[in-house]
């Protein structure tokens, strides 16, 4: 399928409706991996946080695991990293 949109300057309306098509036509037949924005509420941004320090504290206190050695650990990006991770992928 080929289209072409054609753009009036002068529409403001016309404009905004252009990239909205454009957009939808990307997200069904485009090839490149879509980025999307995310958006939370204060609530749910503290939650995830206790979240992240409550698996934090566990780690910590697993002998077994080896992602949280020390309370230094517990702050490093790596730490933080593996769980944006796995938080991320779950919201996919």
């Amino acid at each position: 399928m080929k289209m072409t949109i054609v753009i009036d300057t002068d529409d403001p309306n016309g404009i905004s409706d252009a990239l909205k098509i454009a957009q939808m036509l990307d997200s069904k037949y485009g090839s490149s991996p879509h980025f999307r924005k995310e958006s939370f509420g204060k609530i749910e941004f503290i939650k995830v946080i206790r979240q992240f320090m409550k698996e934090s504290i566990k780690h910590l206190n697993d002998d077994e695991s080896n992602q949280v050695k020390d309370i230094n650990d517990m702050a490093n990006l790596r730490n933080a990293k593996r769980f944006a991770d796995r938080l991320w992928q779950s919201k996919l």
